[in-house]
């Protein structure tokens, strides 16, 4: 037995102006406190506010900063008499002659090669800067960057001298920001050299006291393979834990800039000190860069200033083979290239540079938000796309057009920024395509797009994107479904079976039973290991009541129902929730009702999501996502559910701009689905977000049969 709710016909163009006008009446009370468009005066008073409020809570330990100095100057008294050890044995002059020989071509020479490396590690602080979305200019934050840097490596105390100058140079951060930017900069580099030193031993072995170079190799070998292991377990399981210390480390792309920032850095730090070496003492590149790494390391992780005493040790004992005053002269002379320059300039600028403000970026990439913009939910309310309605759960933004008369729905992975579905509004995906790549760059994330019809994919495909089908969507005409075909025999049966239970089935028109459809689908979620997310649906209270929802009720009580994102033109399944003990058919006596509802609404669309291609169907990159998930339990089940009701199928494509990227953001969205990270509690009431039309006209006679 089903009942239905029949809504009286309206005009196209009085659906759409009820539709908006309901949307913009209920954000209109959102109010300006949560406002995600603020004017740039208020976002930058809310910025001094969170810094003063971070600077009170985190202040730093000046006891813990004070022994870890304690510490690095006891290190230089160690190295320095380890160091005086060696040099005891040389000729003092014939260092200072050695230095002498310097020729003016090798000043020259060395003096460009620490430019190369200077301009190289800039770039360190720019990256972090789009890391942690300071919003600070690229520019500014290559500038403050070496200078930092320059200052730091040369005067000691890297965390506070380099925190000391990045809040000099940048004054819209505050000193803990500072501090913490330093220390990811340094973690950084730290990260990019430990992997660079493992790779630079395996292609190059180096003799190291005690240990032959096979020995050497496969030391590096084994590091190596177990920090690869450690990024992948952090590609897998993002925020990964390891006792007490939970690790979120960046995306790949993000990896891949570092380790060839690393590779450029210290390749040009080494030459500087190449070039250096005299005629007589020469020897090749390959030989020095690793022994450079080795002791670049031991004085980085000592903390003396300048590495000094660490580094020297390092050195001559890693080149045994040289003249100890050759080496140490060139040593010397690179110091004052490398260390003297940078920091003598890098003062004068600290000291009379004026830093300048960045104006506040054009706000197009709208984050999510508990209440979105009245005008971002009337097109959102005005598209053909219902689906669009996922943006209710909170967990994804938007990229705006130029024109701000349309955009993309954004999803966002460790690894990806995703355009889901196709483009809402006025906006097309030519347009936008250029920019979604560009902020994904800025976030350090690959751009790519997810769910998208043929249309977009084909012009994905002219830009140049490499593109793969990834599903099918399963589409009715809700207008032309009829029970009485061949291909819906099986469907027939189903729906006979259920009804000889009892069961009725029922379109909710009123205030939903949010208490027993959440024990229903908590019940779901836990026999089967939670919910699925990112593309899909969970359940909330909020999310549902702006749903159009299909309830399964046994004897009075609820056993199952099936929620839709529903416009006045089209239908697509959301949620499908059957209690354990429902009966066989529940599903598919929820979803012919549904139809027959849309088909009451004068619904011209009806869709039941996205179906997984069959993975042997399926080549390239896109069969990744699905492949997996066809080999588990319910796939098989899923697809002949949906093919009982004998839907057309049209194809839906993944795409990124290089298989590289298409592997790994599908490996990434695969991960998203199946492991979803929890949902943001949002305070927004249901009432600040759009009631489906069917239940609006139901309350809108209600109400005037109450008047």
């Amino acid at each position: 037995m089903r009942r239905l709710y029949h809504p009286q016909p309206r005009s196209a163009q009085a659906r759409i102006a009820a539709e908006l006008s309901l949307a913009q009446a209920a954000l209109a009370e959102a109010g300006p406190q949560l406002d995600p468009d603020p004017t740039p005066a208020e976002i930058r008073a809310a910025q001094v506010s969170a810094r003063a409020a971070a600077q009170g809570d985190a202040r730093p330990s000046w006891l813990r900063v004070a022994k870890r100095q304690a510490i690095a100057l006891g290190l230089v008294v160690l190295f320095a008499g380890l160091l005086h050890k060696k040099l005891a044995a040389l000729d003092t002059e014939a260092i200072l002659t050695a230095l002498g020989a310097v020729s003016l071509g090798q000043w020259a020479l060395a003096g460009l090669a620490t430019l190369g490396s200077f301009l190289a590690l800039a770039q360190y602080d720019a990256l972090i800067h789009r890391a942690l979305a300071t919003r600070v200019a690229p520019e500014r934050a290559r500038r403050a960057g070496w200078t930092a840097i320059a200052i730091s490596q040369t005067v000691g105390f890297g965390l506070v001298s380099g925190a000391l100058v990045r809040w000099r140079m940048l004054p819209g951060l505050s000193l803990v920001e500072a501090s913490k930017l330093a220390a990811t900069v340094a973690a950084t580099f730290l990260a990019g050299w430990a992997v660079l030193s493992a790779g630079a031993l395996i292609v190059l072995p180096q003799a190291v006291p005690a240990l032959a170079p096979a020995q050497v190799q496969g030391l590096a070998l084994a590091a190596l393979g177990g920090l690869g292991a450690l990024a992948l377990a952090g590609l897998w399981a993002p925020g990964l834990r390891l006792g007490r210390v939970v690790l979120r480390l960046p995306s790949l792309p993000v990896m891949a800039r570092i380790l060839w920032l690393t590779v450029l850095d210290t390749a040009f730090a080494a030459a500087a000190l190449w070039v250096l070496l005299p005629a007589g003492d020469a020897m090749p590149f390959t030989t020095l860069f690793p022994a450079f790494l080795l002791a670049l390391g031991a004085g980085f992780v000592s903390g003396t200033p300048g590495g000094v005493g660490p580094f020297e040790v390092a050195l001559l004992t890693l080149l045994p083979g040289t003249e100890g005053p050759s080496v140490l002269a060139a040593i010397l002379a690179w110091r004052a290239v490398y260390y003297g320059a940078p920091a003598a300039l890098a003062i004068a600028v600290v000291a009379f540079a004026r830093p300048g403000t960045d104006a506040p970026a054009e706000r197009r990439l709208v984050a999510p938000a508990p209440r979105l913009t009245p005008r971002l939910t009337a097109l959102i309310v005005a598209d053909r796309q219902a689906e669009l309605g996922l943006m209710w759960q909170g967990e994804h933004g938007a990229l705006l057009s130029s024109d701000l008369h349309g955009g993309w729905m954004i999803g966002r992975t460790p690894q990806a920024l995703v355009g889901l579905l196709d483009p809402f509004g006025t906006a097309e995906a030519a347009t936008l395509l250029p920019d979604l790549r560009r902020a994904a760059r800025a976030e350090g994330r690959i751009g790519c797009l997810y769910k998208i019809d043929a249309r977009t994919a084909v012009a994905a495909r002219r830009a140049g994107w490499v593109v793969a089908p990834v599903a099918l969507e399963c589409q009715i005409d809700p207008r032309a479904f009829s029970l009485e075909t061949p291909a819906r025999a099986g469907l027939r049966r189903k729906l006979r079976k259920a009804a000889k239970t009892g069961l009725v089935t029922e379109l909710a028109c009123g205030p939903l039973p949010l208490a027993e459809l959440g024990a229903v689908a908590a019940a779901w979620a836990q026999a089967r290991g939670g919910e699925r997310g990112f593309s899909m649906g969970r359940f909330t209270p909020d999310y549902i009541a702006h749903q159009e929802v299909v309830i399964a009720r046994l004897g009075g009580r609820i056993v199952g129902f099936a929620s839709f994102h529903a416009t006045r033109a089209s239908w697509v399944l959301d949620l499908m929730r059957p209690a354990p003990d429902a009966p066989d058919g529940t599903m598919q006596a929820l979803i012919h009702t549904a139809i027959e509802a849309a088909r009451s609404a004068g619904v011209a669309k009806f869709s039941l999501a996205a179906l997984p291609p069959e993975a042997t169907r399926v080549e390239g990159p896109g069969a990744l996502i699905w492949r997996r998930a066809e080999a588990q339990a319910g796939a098989t089940g899923l697809r002949q559910f949906k093919m009982s009701f004998a839907p057309s199928l049209a194809p839906r494509y993944i795409a990124a701009p290089s298989r590289a990227a298409l592997a790994l953001a599908a490996a990434d969205i695969a991960r998203a689905i199946h492991r979803p990270a929890p949902l943001a509690q949002s305070p927004a009431p249901r009432e600040s977000r759009p009631t489906p039309p069917l239940r609006a006209r139901w309350r809108e006679l209600a109400a005037r049969s109450r008047s």
